[in-house]
C-alpha cells in the first residue's frame, strides 16, 4: 500500500532501488528511498514497543517508590526519568529481544519486495537455487545476531537494574 500511494499515486517517495551516487549513507539524494522500507520494517514494532513501555511507565508511576519521592518533594521531571523510566525499561528490553527474530524474517521479506540486494535476499537466492551453503551461512549469521543480541539484553538487565545478577 505504501508503494501505491507514495509512489505511484503522490509520487513522492521512490521505489525498487537504493540510489545512484557512491555516498550512500551521507547522501541527502539517497536518504529518500531509506523512507519506505525503514517505516515498513519499523510500524508494527514501534506499536508494541510504544504500548509496552507506556504500560511498564504507569505501573511505575504508581508504585511506593515513586509515590515516596514525590512526598519528599523530589521534581516531576527527575522522578520520571531517574527512577521511573529506568525501573520501566526492563520490559521493553525483554520484548525487543524477543522482536529480534521478528525483525530478522521482516527484513527478508523488505529487501525482496523493495529490491534491496541484502543478506535476506541472499537467502531467498539460495533458496531458490538450492545452494545449501550460502543458505547454511546466512541462517547461521542469522542466529548468531539474534544470540548476541540476547546476550546483549541481558547484560544490560544487570546494568540497568543493580539488583538483578546472574
Amino acid at each position: 500500500m505504501m508503494i501505491l500511494i507514495f509512489n505511484k499515486q503522490l509520487g513522492w517517495l521512490p521505489f525498487g532501488t537504493r540510489g545512484t551516487t557512491d555516498a550512500f549513507f551521507f547522501s541527502w539524494e539517497n536518504l529518500r528511498f531509506f523512507v519506505m522500507p525503514a517505516f515498513a520494517v519499523a510500524w508494527g514494532a514501534a506499536a508494541v514497543y510504544l504500548r509496552l513501555t507506556r504500560s511498564a511507565m504507569l505501573e511505575v508511576l504508581d508504585s511506593e517508590f515513586v509515590k515516596l519521592a514525590r512526598a519528599k518533594g523530589v521534581g516531576g521531571t527527575k522522578i520520571i526519568w531517574k527512577h521511573a523510566f529506568r525501573n520501566a525499561l526492563i520490559p521493553p528490553l525483554t520484548v525487543s529481544s524477543l522482536m529480534m527474530a521478528g525483525l530478522i524474517t521482516g527484513s527478508v521479506v523488505i529487501e525482496a519486495v523493495f529490491s534491496w540486494p541484502g543478506l535476506g535476499r541472499l537467502a531467498i537466492q539460495a533458496v531458490w537455487d538450492n545452494d545449501f551453503p550460502i543458505l547454511t551461512a546466512t541462517v547461521l549469521f542469522f542466529a548468531v545476531v539474534f544470540v548476541t543480541v540476547n546476550f546483549i539484553t541481558d547484560v544490560l538487565y544487570a546494568v540497568i537494574d543493580p539488583r538483578i545478577r546472574y
